[in-house]
């Protein structure tokens, strides 16, 4: 009887771990299913607000553009000391949206390739970079519209 009474608790032990063990199996599937879609979202998100920052950006280097032949014209009316000193400052400014446009193509392409790693710190990474390239943005812009405000005699 004690024989009988310890086989069916160790059969019942192995079943419990048997168990259990197919329920670990079980939730790590589940646990892993859960990150491929949280993965899946985060890219969904961060590549949605990526096309919705870079058609902005896009537009605002192409305004930047069209601001910069402006005052290129603008500068041929001033006298010859000024035209070198203006020129001077406009091609920097100039440079500088040129280097902007090529940050953006370049993070542009990285999207494309799919060279961006999808998750949290993506979210934070792209967020940090829209944040500098604005700034930066409109430290050239507030440059284009002083830029004749120093040179008036």
């Amino acid at each position: 009887m004690t024989v009988s009474l310890l086989t069916s608790c160790g059969e019942k032990s192995k079943q419990d771990a048997t168990e259990v063990k197919e329920d670990i199996i079980e939730l790590n599937k589940d646990l892993t299913r859960g990150a491929i879609d949280t993965a899946e979202e985060i890219k969904i998100t961060v590549q949605q607000e990526w096309d919705k920052f870079r058609t902005a950006s896009e537009k605002a280097i192409d305004n930047t553009e069209k601001e910069i032949k402006k005052l290129r014209e603008k500068i041929t009316k001033t006298n010859k000391k000024e035209r070198i000193k203006l020129t001077k400052k406009l091609d920097e400014l100039e440079q500088k949206n040129i280097v902007l446009k090529d940050k953006l193509a370049v993070r542009t392409r990285k999207f494309k390739d799919d060279m961006i790693e999808f998750n949290e710190k993506a979210k934070a990474n792209e967020k940090e970079f829209e944040r500098e390239f604005d700034y930066d943005m409109k430290k050239i812009n507030n440059a284009l519209k002083d830029l004749f405000k120093d040179n008036v005699n």
